[in-house]
């Protein structure tokens, strides 16, 4: 099985769709081989280009 976490429940439904997860359960999706799930807000940011080794930006 798959996992998807989509940053709103309103994203969650529209990919849970998509890949056919139809079984509304308490918190997810789940079907065809994929849970998908949910948060609020977001989960991760970016870093500055510095923090990935790279140099020489302004």
């Amino acid at each position: 099985m798959k996992t998807i976490i989509a940053e709103k429940p309103s994203v969650a439904r529209e990919i849970a769709r998509i890949v056919g997860a139809t079984k509304r359960e308490e918190g997810y999706f789940e079907g065809d081989g994929y849970a998908v799930t949910w948060a609020f807000g977001h989960l991760v940011q970016l870093a500055m280009p510095d923090g990935y080794g790279v140099r020489g930006f302004v």
